[in-house]
């Protein structure tokens, strides 16, 4: 009998029972599952010293490591890097976690499909380097904390003094992390990492193409479109598959295979974000990031009955995955994934109970849901962008549009959250009502837990 691979599985808490689904009924893989919270609890320099030491002393505990966010794949990249085990190198980590320096090797790699950019405050001394209005981000950026559209420098001031304190306090850990070990050390990274990145707005519609890189060589295995609450910045669902034509798929690829080598990725998974105008037949991209896109991982399955979850393990374990369908008589057409938000801080009064779960289960086993908050505080002490608070995210597969509307709409009335005015202590005073004019999109991952904070959540 084969031996199963041991693989170390670093993830959010919110992912752990997606991640024990998946995984519940195959004989490839052994998980031990380390969730970002703990290790952040735990302190993150003794937790990477302590697992790098056991693991070089014990090479057989694991056969691979792996990590599924932002901030789990940090410490991935680390542990693997200093134990020998395979995934992306903490170099190439860097070089797309800091978009600075990522819009930098696109510049060089594909210019043709990168927006112009530069750190704030070289706008700021030559405010001749944009047009008006542009968009900013922090250069270390997750969800939409700190994405503003601009109009005026006093605009970019004012934001730089009011949020760069947060965005200081987000990237702690990673610069920690980072710093653990002296030959990571990147003195770009470090200066810039608490900045802000502007750059020239992007039309089009917005997709993510998930891939893998592995032993160089690049495949792309899908593109999921994004759609927006009307006049936000938020994201309403996320639609799967998405058909690209055969010339603008044709030039993704060929881009993505020069600009993923050229950021150092290898043997690990890639998504990379984008802004696509067919009419024009081009497209720019919003961000690279060098791993899973663990948002999307059930979308994806539950159409083409392909697992990224098991493929991501297949890569750290030096096996080329399989790109077949383990279930092929259990496919949908379509699989929509949909966020939960309110455009108003509130007080959470009651999330869903075990037996909700239990009745969503029986009457849609298809459904996956991810639920990002608990009762007793705020939405506003959980993480959140500019413009609304996330509370939960549903997959929800169909063979046709009205079939998964029919299904959202029951699962929600069925999930019955329940809120009221927040508390007095509430961090966010306004509500984060919806803005008069749309922003450049961007990213996922968004849940966040208040004790131990997550700052990728």
């Amino acid at each position: 009998m084969t031996r199963k691979q041991k693989i170390l599985f670093l993830c959010d808490a919110s992912d752990i029972e997606e991640v024990e689904h998946s995984f519940a009924e195959q004989s490839t893989y052994d998980l031990t599952i380390e969730t970002t919270e703990k290790i952040l609890s735990f302190g993150v320099r003794d937790y990477l010293y302590q697992t790098v030491e056991r693991i070089n002393h014990y090479p057989e505990i694991y056969d691979g490591v792996v990590g599924t966010h932002d901030s789990s794949a940090v410490f991935a990249a680390i542990i693997a890097e200093e134990t020998g085990k395979r995934f992306a190198s903490v170099q190439s980590i860097i070089s797309c976690q800091n978009k600075y320096l990522c819009r930098r090797i696109q510049r060089t790699c594909v210019p043709e499909y990168t927006p112009n950019f530069c750190l704030a405050l070289d706008y700021l001394r030559n405010p001749e380097r944009l047009q008006t209005p542009f968009f900013i981000k922090p250069v270390r950026a997750n969800i939409s904390f700190g994405t503003h559209r601009i109009e005026t420098p006093e605009q970019l001031e004012f934001y730089i003094g009011a949020e760069s304190m947060d965005i200081a306090r987000f990237n702690q850990y990673y610069l920690e992390a980072i710093g653990s070990y002296a030959r990571h050390y990147n003195a770009i990274n470090m200066a810039t990492s608490n900045s802000f990145l502007c750059e020239d707005l992007i039309d089009g519609d917005q997709v993510t193409v998930d891939g893998y890189i592995f032993e160089g060589e690049v495949t792309c295995f899908g593109v999921t479109k994004a759609v927006y609450h009307p006049r936000t910045n938020c994201f309403s669902h996320h639609e799967f598959p998405y058909a690209l034509s055969a010339e603008m798929h044709a030039a993704i690829t060929s881009a993505l295979s020069r600009l993923i080598p050229a950021t150092g990725i290898n043997n690990s998974f890639f998504n990379v974000e984008m802004r696509i105008d067919e009419t024009a037949e081009t497209f720019k991209i919003i961000e690279v990031n060098s791993r899973i896109a663990f948002q999307f991982a059930r979308t994806i399955e539950a159409v083409t009955g392909i697992s990224p979850l098991h493929m991501l393990c297949d890569v750290a374990a030096g096996r080329r995955p399989a790109l077949t369908p383990m279930a092929e008589d259990q496919l949908f057409n379509y699989c929509y994934n949909f966020e939960l938000h309110r455009f108003s801080d509130a007080k959470i009064l009651q999330t869903p109970t075990k037996s909700v779960y239990d009745e969503i289960a029986l009457k849609y086993p298809e459904v996956r849901i991810r639920n990002l908050i608990h009762e007793n505080v705020n939405l506003s002490d959980f993480k959140h962008n500019p413009e609304s608070f996330r509370y939960c995210v549903l997959d929800v597969p169909g063979n046709s549009r009205e079939e998964i509307m029919s299904k959202y709409d029951d699962v929600v009335a069925m999930l019955a959250y329940k809120f009221d005015v927040p508390d007095e202590h509430a961090r966010t005073g306004e509500p984060a009502g919806p803005p008069p004019q749309l922003s450049a999109g961007r990213g996922h991952e968004i849940e966040f837990q208040p004790e131990p904070r997550n700052p990728d959540r």
